[in-house]
């Protein structure tokens, strides 16, 4: 069923509540970032194959006549969401939620540079002027500019994680034509392998009080938030996607605040700001020359 532009816009907005509420359960859970993804992804993955189970759509009969597009889509969306969640977790644990949230603000950057590269839009001195603004925010995060410190390491991570995250929504318009339920199941199944490699390092001991934190995690956030934003990036423009994602920070920044009690120094607070602002200026001109749904290309 194809969704409406006002449907879409409504499930990313749920979808960038549950979003919102992330990096400060992630960073109050007692699991490390490897465990902790090799944990929500097998909730979120069974999650799925128990709706497609239910729909029919994993009989043996259905899975044989899969294409290989599908295949390559499921494997595609599932490395690169990997890629996103392992890099998040990682910023997060070292350094913040804060800084986990706020380096992937960078999101909607990346996906409108990407989107350039791929020739889906153009960058202009404006674009370029809010680069630069953003890389000046991103480096008033950091006390000490260093690889030997956490915080430096951790926004890296998170500025990485946004990056990753913003090749997503490319992709599963590009395979718009696979199911979006298996797109989505492919995306938490084929992510897996990514946290395997790190498999040594995982560390299983979780306080009985984290146990409800790791359900709401695997089950909320991730199958029912990341459902929902599939649906919706599906169907919207990547202007559309990058400028709610500009929503996503203040209301993490906020929900940490009253949930972990992370508060923001003057310094930090100056920086997100010019992240905000720079996503504002490039987001502001790149939506006057797009429309609200996405382009999607067609295949045979």
């Amino acid at each position: 069923m194809k969704l409406s532009p006002q449907q879409a816009l409504l499930r990313a907005l749920v979808a960038t509540l549950f979003f919102s509420s992330a990096p400060a359960c992630v960073r109050a859970v007692g699991l490390n970032a490897y465990s902790l993804g090799i944990a929500r992804l097998a909730m979120a993955s069974l999650g799925m194959f128990v709706i497609l189970w239910w729909q029919g759509k994993l009989a043996p009969a259905q899975v044989r006549h899969w294409s290989a597009r599908t295949w390559q889509a499921m494997l595609l969306v599932g490395l690169a969401f990997g890629c996103h969640w392992l890099l998040f977790f990682v910023s997060i644990k070292l350094a913040s939620a804060a800084i986990g949230a706020i380096g992937f603000s960078t999101y909607g950057i990346h996906l409108l540079v990407l989107g350039w590269l791929l020739g889906l839009g153009t960058v202009s001195a404006v674009d370029i002027g809010g680069l630069l603004l953003a890389l000046s925010g991103t480096l008033l995060l950091v006390p000490e500019f260093s690889l030997q410190n956490e915080h430096t390491l951790g926004l890296i991570a998170g500025v990485l994680s946004g990056l990753a995250a913003a090749i997503l929504p490319l992709l599963h318009q590009r395979y718009a034509d696979v199911d979006n339920n298996l797109r989505t199941w492919g995306q938490f199944t084929f992510a897996l392998p990514v946290f395997f490699i790190f498999w040594s390092w995982t560390d299983w001991h979780i306080d009985t009080r984290d146990v409800a934190l790791v359900l709401y995690l695997g089950f909320g956030i991730a199958l029912v938030g990341h459902g929902l934003w599939i649906q919706a990036t599906t169907a919207l423009s990547t202007t559309t996607t990058s400028i709610l994602s500009y929503l996503y920070l203040p209301s993490s920044l906020v929900f940490s605040y009253f949930a972990i009690g992370e508060r923001l120094t003057t310094r930090m607070l100056i920086g997100t700001c010019c992240i905000l602002a720079a996503n504002a200026l490039v987001l502001w001109r790149q939506a006057k020359l797009r429309v609200l749904e996405a382009n999607i290309p067609e295949t045979t």
